[in-house]
């Protein structure tokens, strides 16, 4: 579909997850002007009610394939988990020439899938914008949420044209668009985002099987700091962790090891010890946000499974 106003870029474009970060993109590029008309699908009624109620959506559908249509953008926002099945499903209805992306939060394997499941006559580009909470659904969504963010893109095969239009999108809404490759994308999220996340998890395990009563009473921010992301979605998590195994598995055994240096330390009296790690932690925290990079810190994850 030919845009209506010379300024837009893309004419319709089809959110399939119109969740928190599905409705947030399509906000945000109605916010901006980058496309004239948006059509939501949803199996359930109550986000499809939510998407329109918070203006997300111009229509929505739980027909995956009455809302390709005429579409110039299909952005995927579903758990990486049912990535494939989108896939598959949506392959053989797609408009020739337009653009698939999705917002998974690992990019190896989705990537091997577009190549493998989708059409050469549609353009492929992995998305994953580093922007979210962890609450989910329309209701969550917000045209700011990727203001000052970084929006990371693997673009594999796509034409550079194809590329550019889509970095001039993300840049409209107030994103920094950085193009990666899905491999490097996987082994660095397992850090910055993955393992965040299973710590955040296995502390609220451990206090919760400490039998514990009232602790919030005895607590600051940090207990509510460091748990926070442990309240997001489970069947998200459980995807990610299961799509980047390798490389969550690979950070996971460097926190052991961090671990058992404090426990040696701290079992053997070895003060020294102790106040080294901490001190190399609290240098590398200090330095780790010292500069503007343009990237919001939360770590919601942008899929959404509504």
């Amino acid at each position: 579909m030919t845009p209506n106003r010379p300024d837009t870029v893309y004419g319709t474009m089809a959110v399939i997850g119109i969740g928190q970060i599905g409705a947030s993109f399509a906000l945000a590029a109605r916010r901006a002007g980058v496309v004239d008309r948006v059509i939501g699908v949803a199996r359930k009624q109550t986000t499809r009610d939510e998407a329109l109620g918070v203006g997300a959506a111009d229509e929505c559908t739980a027909d995956v394939v009455e809302a390709l249509g005429d579409a110039d953008i299909v952005y995927v926002s579903v758990p990486v988990g049912a990535m494939r099945g989108v896939f598959e499903q949506i392959a053989p209805h797609l408009p020739a020439g337009c653009l698939v992306t999705d917002a998974g939060s690992t990019k190896a394997e989705v990537c091997r899938w577009a190549a493998q499941l989708l059409p050469e006559t549609v353009s492929f580009i992995g998305g994953h914008p580093m922007a979210g909470t962890e609450k989910h659904g329309p209701a969550a969504a917000s045209a700011e949420l990727f203001d000052g963010t970084t929006y990371l893109l693997c673009p594999g095969r796509a034409a550079q044209p194809v590329t550019t239009r889509l970095e001039s999108a993300i840049r409209r809404i107030g994103a920094a668009p950085l193009v990666v490759d899905p491999d490097q994308h996987d082994t660095i999220l397992a850090y910055s985002s993955h393992l965040p996340h299973l710590v955040a998890v296995a502390l609220s395990v451990a206090i919760a099987r400490s039998g514990i009563e009232g602790i919030v009473r005895f607590s600051a921010g940090g207990l509510r700091d460091t748990t926070r992301i442990a309240a997001a979605d489970v069947d998200m998590w459980r995807d990610i962790f299961a799509a980047n195994s390798e490389a969550v598995l690979a950070a996971t055994r460097a926190m052991r090891e961090v671990t058992e240096e404090f426990i040696e330390a701290i079992e053997t009296g070895d003060v020294q010890r102790v106040e080294s790690l901490l001190e190399t932690g609290r240098r590398f925290r200090e330095k780790l946000y010292a500069s503007p990079v343009g990237v919001d810190s939360s770590e919601g994850e942008a899929q959404d499974s509504d």
